[in-house]
């Protein structure tokens, strides 16, 4: 493997909020790396959706088909739909908690 090959990881469909957000965050590397446009971003992490994953996505798809409304084909609406499914309000709260206790104590921090 070449030191500039960057690979793009698939996702199974784990119900892990944190490996879900792992390859978030290593196919936005790999598309910033590779400079792609939005439409060919879903394009590909559609090929990238394996297993379980994969079929959900095809159940949206099948879905938005029998309402007749346009497949997603931005990036950031399919990753919102995607944690939609994989990650839980619960999680989200936590990390949200998380993210306010650290504010309120670097204020406090700061303030003495």
């Amino acid at each position: 493997m070449s030191p500039n090959k960057i690979e793009a990881p698939t996702f199974d469909g784990h119900h892990d909020p944190w490996i879900f957000d792992m390859w978030i965050r290593d196919m936005n590397q790999f598309f910033e790396w590779h400079n792609l446009y939005d439409n060919r971003k879903v394009r590909f992490a559609k090929m990238m959706l394996i297993d379980e994953a994969k079929l959900y996505w095809r159940d949206v798809e099948n879905c938005l088909k029998m309402r007749g409304k346009p497949l997603i084909t931005d990036w950031t609406k399919m990753k919102q739909k995607l944690q939609e499914k994989y990650i839980p309000q619960s999680y989200r709260n936590k990390l949200l908690d998380q993210w306010n206790n650290l504010r309120l104590e670097t204020c406090l921090s700061m303030s003495i």
